[in-house]
């Protein structure tokens, strides 16, 4: 016995034994401790009282110890019981063997799924009475400690055999279990045969609710031999997870290498003191077994995006087509009906704790049924009126434009389905110092969509940066004109591959985030412009060459440096001890642009190309950055300005709290 009333029933069950057996000393059980979670505890009967003593237990090198003393260690309960059957127990009080064990209680007997008096044929009788896979009972077959397990899987019905081999039921080859108990309740949670698991217990009154009047014959095997009784499912190898004790670098290519404290995963116990895991993306690779030991890891389900109620959804039932109606012999238990169940099995049985919550229970399920009715044919008036279906109008999210009002911002007013549109010189009375965490916290919930204003008849385009720190999805820009904004707007894009659509960082919704205060991380980033190639210059001469270098984000990080200029070298200007030092405060909004210029007679800088990159996209190491013109170049220039080019170096980024 265990839990609360474990001591209470050891000592009774002890007393029972030793009133009809003598009274032997020595006679035993064992038991969960109630007091120490993960001990056991020896209940003995001695001098015609019944003693208890406390059995610990410990992890060694990922395997559990059990022992009475610290100076003697078992690998298991079985161990130490046999030993104590040998060897006595010894205290100041007393030495005594263990003799007899107190038989286990046939708990299973008082299920309703067990049968000490069925036969074969007629547990096929009963089951061919439910068509459903899942049905199961458990009966005593003639042959000594021997069940047998009748289920229906695929339509069929089969047998399964248990056989009892002393304190343990064995199923198959694999599985033990302490008791039937143990075994159907783990069975109902795990596949027995194939993908079936046991779901609906069969006996007289259960047939008179689920059974149907016709004998499903066809359930039965044609030929009963072999086939007759299948072999369970094999119960899978535990797997567990442990915890590094040590360090371990591996000295083979098949070997793990690990820090302390470092978590493995999918623990494979292999004998010989080696074990197989997963770790650090590495899968099932050797590691010594005393270098760890084993943890107590919960298991995290899979989520299924169509089941978000995960193991808990066991089915659902169209509660339009239901009714529902008392059941009698039990307490607070109802059962629903539906319109769509061919046959009675299909009823659902459901019990609360009280009275009153069964009949909430009831009422709520009437009062659905009824609603939905009501909105049926609701859905279906506006369908005709409309002329939209409902099926493709609930895929969709419709924004309704409405005017912008800054009272609703942060309140349950602001509907996510809202957008509000702004000239580019209203949003700049929002995309600013005093207004800007505002603004941003207007577009965590609602859209924002900018576009330019009027007067740019030259079809010219305003800074987009402030727009997007503040979190403005749709910020439109004339794209005939490859300005500067356009150019930065190109390299935003170039985060989500072209795709037309970049995420927020993470860190725009977060409430402590404001885009024009320097409170976040700390970028520093080197930069060495180490040379160009193709640089070409329209007409006959050669172009003098400098680079800009320009870092556009949140005002507070914008800077610009420039490079010397190279005299006459176009085809390959080389800057080689030139190196700029960006102090980036938000990285997540900034952009590295850089701007190829040559110098004329007059030292008047020229465009001649421009690249831009999102600072956040920058690796480490030497790289050419690709440079592009704002027109196509004249053709003759073509196979040279087409891998024209800038070679540039980035140090490793540093990050300052």
């Amino acid at each position: 016995g265990g839990g609360r009333d474990g001591r209470q029933i050891a000592e009774r069950l002890l007393h029972e034994y030793c009133t009809e057996t003598g009274g032997k000393d020595g006679t035993f059980l064992v038991r969960e401790s109630e007091t120490f979670v993960g001990d056991y505890t020896l209940s003995f009967w001695r001098s015609g009282r019944v003693q208890h003593c406390r059995i610990h237990s410990r992890q060694e090198a990922g395997t559990t110890k059990f022992y009475l003393t610290d100076n003697l260690v078992f690998d298991s309960l079985y161990s130490l019981i046999c030993h104590y059957r040998e060897v006595p127990l010894r205290c100041n009080e007393f030495e005594m063997r263990l003799t007899d064990p107190v038989p286990q209680p046939n708990a299973h007997e008082s299920k309703e799924w067990y049968h000490a008096n069925l036969t074969r044929l007629q547990a096929e009788h009963m089951l061919m009475r439910v068509p459903r896979d899942g049905a199961f009972l458990v009966r005593k077959r003639s042959e000594a400690d021997s069940y047998a397990i009748s289920f229906r899987a695929e339509g069929k019905i089969k047998h399964c055999r248990v056989q009892q081999e002393g304190r343990l039921f064995t199923l198959g080859s694999s599985a033990e279990f302490e008791s039937l108990l143990d075994l159907v309740s783990y069975y109902e949670k795990h596949p027995l045969y194939r993908k079936m698991k046991l779901r609906y217990p069969i006996n007289e009154e259960t047939l008179e609710r689920m059974g149907t009047a016709e004998l499903d014959y066809g359930a039965l095997y044609e030929v009963r031999s072999p086939h007759f009784y299948v072999e369970a499912n094999k119960m899978p190898m535990a797997r567990c997870t442990v915890k590094a004790l040590y360090d371990y670098k591996a000295q083979r290519e098949d070997e793990l290498s690990f820090c302390k404290q470092a978590i493995i995963h999918n623990v494979d116990k292999q004998d010989g003191g080696w074990w197989r895991g997963d770790y650090g993306g590495k899968k099932q690779l050797w590691f010594p077994a005393n270098y760890v030991e084993e943890t107590l890891s919960a298991s995290v389900p899979e989520q299924d995006e169509n089941s978000p109620l995960g193991n808990f959804l066991k089915g659902f039932i169209d509660v339009p087509s239901c009714h529902v109606d008392a059941r009698s012999p039990k307490p607070f238990v109802f059962t629903i009906h539906s319109q769509q169940m061919t046959h009675p099995s299909q009823s659902l049985d459901v019990a609360t704790d009280t009275l009153e919550e069964l009949n909430d229970w009831v009422a709520k399920i009437r009062e659905v049924t009824q609603n939905a009715d009501a909105r049926m044919q609701e859905g279906k008036i506006m369908e005709r009126r409309k002329k939209i279906a409902l099926e493709l109008s609930e895929l969709v999210v419709y924004c309704r434009p409405v005017p912008f009002d800054e009272e609703k911002i942060g309140t349950e007013k602001a509907c996510y389905r809202d957008m509000s549109s702004f000239p580019e010189t209203k949003a700049e009375k929002y995309a600013n110092r005093s207004k800007g965490k505002k603004f941003l916290q207007y577009n965590r919930r609602q859209l924002s969509r900018v576009y330019p204003k009027g007067q740019r008849l030259d079809s010219s385009n305003y800074d987009p940066l402030p727009m997007w720190i503040c979190g403005s999805q749709l910020v439109a820009l004339n794209f005939q004109t490859p300005d500067k904004p356009m150019q930065l707007n190109q390299s935003l894009f170039m985060l989500g591959g072209r795709s037309g659509y970049v995420l927020q960082p993470d860190l725009m919704r977060d409430d402590l985030f404001d885009p024009f205060d320097k409170s976040s991380l700390r970028h520093v980033e080197p930069i060495t412009i180490l040379g160009a190639r193709h640089l070409p210059k329209n007409g006959r001469s050669i172009v003098c060459p400098f680079v800009e270098v320009e870092v556009c984000g949140s005002e507070f990080d914008n800077s610009k440096n420039k490079t010397d200029v190279v005299a006459d070298n176009g085809l390959n200007p080389l800057w080689l001890h030139k190196q700029f030092i960006f102090d980036i405060n938000n990285p997540q909004f900034a952009f590295l642009r850089f701007v190829v210029y040559e110098e004329d007679m007059f030292s008047d800088p020229n465009f001649l190309a421009q690249a831009t990159f999102p600072v956040k996209s920058l690796k480490t190491g030497t790289w050419l950055g690709p440079s592009h013109s704002p027109v196509p170049p004249p053709a003759k220039f073509g196979p040279l300005s087409d891998q024209s080019g800038l070679q540039m170096w980035s140090r490793d980024r540093d990050y300052i709290s």
